[in-house]
């Protein structure tokens, strides 16, 4: 009878003890061992907007990530946040395409290492094959034009700048002009298509068409091919796919004749002075300080379902910013719509903004570490992106 007693006892303590342990205190708050702060309970009282609920900063120089959990009646919503002060001279910002080129597609986080970036994020758009859907300029070189249909990301000595942007491109020789012309484009259509070596090592064009072979600004050759022609490596290759456009080349383009490539830029609001680097966006998210975010967008469809989401801006102290938000796993995040987006930047002092690519793509790398939770388990294949790098 004795023993039964002192295993009753022992069993009450035991219990008590458990109980005790498994408790909160009242009133304190509670740090698990990772050091971020849980969130607290959602107020029934609350709307549909998110509530602020776990903050995770992470301050570092030169730039900033933090991580940060807002609680909404629907779950989480998990965004990340990387501040890049341009103005402090000690990082830069670049796009960088995958492999080098413009086609194709590479993990985040090789473009990363092979760029020794301090930081990386996924970029904008592309065509099925990797070819960028808009303008990339890079290392004084244009990849590829303004389209004019998407807001363009500028990266100056000193800031950053978006706009609205349309680009002309047009050759001359010998007094004559020759436009329009398609700008290291993936040839669909009948015209005029300029290829330089950021393209590839050929027009990748299998049917008829006429080239001009252009080698250190004189046109070399002239040449009927049915098949890809090779892009010199010290000029540039003009191909005429069409009978009219082949008529055009013809008249324009003579061996031995000196041959020049121009641009010409336009912006709205007006960019002044020279930019560094240049990355067409996705759809406008705000715009001097307003949310205008439209309910589709031509790349990604409708903006109203909640998605993982990443997204680029400029706050109104010239910070750069960008925001990576985790979707599609309601523990862990429940992602975002694009006007939800606009206002959680807006929330951000952001008084310029622009979408990039989202869904399996969303993904930002601080150091060699992948910050976020691609929404597919596992880094997905990209063709572009931004990178943070020390400055020399």
């Amino acid at each position: 009878m004795k023993n039964r007693w002192i295993n009753f006892f022992g069993l009450m303590i035991l219990t008590i003890a458990v109980l005790w342990l498994s408790c909160p205190f009242g009133g304190s708050d509670r740090e698990p061992s990772d050091g971020h702060f849980l969130s607290p309970a959602p107020s029934p009282a609350q709307s549909g907007s998110p509530v602020p609920a776990q903050e995770t900063p992470d301050p570092g120089e030169p730039f900033r990530y933090e991580k940060q959990v807002l609680e909404t009646p629907d779950g989480p919503m998990t965004m990340h946040w990387l501040e890049v002060d341009l103005k402090n001279g000690q990082v830069g910002v670049k796009p960088v395409t995958s492999h080098r080129t413009l086609f194709g597609y590479e993990y985040l986080s090789v473009m990363a290492k092979n760029t020794n970036a301090l930081a990386a994020v996924n970029g904008g758009f592309s065509h099925p094959n990797g070819l960028p859907g808009g303008m990339i300029y890079a290392n004084k070189t244009l990849k590829t034009p303004a389209s004019g249909r998407f807001p363009v990301l500028f990266i100056l000595d000193d800031g950053a700048f978006l706009a609205d942007a349309s680009q002309r491109i047009w050759l001359e020789s010998g007094g004559k002009t020759l436009e329009p012309v398609f700008y290291n484009q993936y040839s669909t259509y009948g015209g005029i298509y300029v290829f330089t070596p950021i393209y590839g090592s050929t027009d990748r064009i299998e049917k008829p068409h006429l080239c001009a072979i252009v080698r250190e600004g004189r046109i070399a050759e002239l040449r009927s091919a049915e098949e890809p022609v090779a892009i010199p490596s010290d000029g540039l290759l003009i191909s005429a796919v069409g009978a009219e456009a082949e008529k055009r080349l013809r008249d324009f383009a003579a061996v031995g004749r000196e041959v020049s490539l121009n641009t010409h830029l336009d912006t709205t609001p007006l960019l002044e002075g020279e930019y560094v680097s240049a990355y067409e966006c996705g759809s406008w998210l705000v715009r001097d300080g307003v949310n205008v975010c439209p309910d589709s967008d031509a790349w990604v469809g409708t903006l109203l379902t909640r998605a993982p989401r990443t997204a680029v801006g400029i706050k109104s102290d010239g910070t750069l910013l960008f925001v990576v938000v985790d979707g599609r796993n309601r523990e862990i995040s429940i992602g975002a719509t694009g006007p939800e987006l606009a206002d959680l930047l807006i929330d951000r002092d952001v008084v310029q903004a622009a979408m990039l690519d989202g869904g399996a793509s969303s993904e930002l790398i601080i150091g060699d570490t992948i910050v976020n939770q691609p929404s597919a388990g596992r880094e997905r294949l990209i063709a572009s992106c931004f990178v943070v790098f020390r400055a020399e």
